[in-house]
């Protein structure tokens, strides 16, 4: 059970593997989510191979990003470190950065799809386009969920409502953006890169 002390929550066990099994539950559901835009996009470039042309995507871009959200998944799971040896102050800092990053992350796509747009490159312009599109799209809002929460996990974080006895939402919340950079790596490698 949960009791409070102060203005931190003791956590049991129980509740805490309840809490992290419910994460994986919902990025199970994500990751069947994904695998059928991936598999679209393979039966789609197999089906037409004229029509894709990653060439013209802006590959260095994106290459940028990889490296951001690599660089945002070290700093999310030293928080996740920080937190269960409950040193609030570090768990803040790299909550901190984790969320600099991937504003950062949003913000570089923004001017990749812009240089995009500029080049009259659509979502409707092909097949390709069309799915390059859904999946970077699809990925940028679950990029906006996370650096909401992130935002509000970090203001928690500074509130001090975290502690080595109560940490599962910030664990729960690492699954979740370890999920996220999986997800754009298999876009990078097969939207960009083959």
């Amino acid at each position: 059970m949960q009791s409070t002390v102060g203005t931190h929550h003791v956590e049991s066990e129980e509740r805490i593997e309840n809490v992290r099994m419910g994460m994986w539950l919902f990025l199970s559901s994500e990751v069947m989510f994904f695998t059928a835009f991936f598999g679209m996009y393979i039966i789609l470039r197999i089906s037409h191979p004229e029509l894709y042309h990653p060439h013209q995507l802006n590959i260095p871009l994106a290459t940028v990003n990889s490296i951001i959200l690599l660089t945002s998944s070290y700093f999310m799971a030293m928080a996740v470190h920080e937190v269960k040896k409950g040193n609030t102050q570090k768990l803040s800092s790299n909550l901190l950065i984790t969320l600099i990053l991937g504003v950062v992350f949003l913000i570089i796509k923004g001017i990749e799809y812009d240089i995009d747009f500029q080049h009259h490159i659509f979502p409707s312009t092909n097949l390709f386009y069309g799915c390059y599109y859904t999946l970077t799209g699809l990925h940028g809002v679950h990029m906006i969920v996370g650096v909401v929460i992130l935002f509000i996990l970090w203001l928690r974080a500074k509130r001090g409502d975290f502690s080595s006895s109560y940490y599962s939402p910030i664990v729960s919340f690492g699954l979740y953006w370890s999920f996220v950079e999986i997800v754009w790596f298999f876009i990078y490698a097969m939207v960009y890169l083959v």
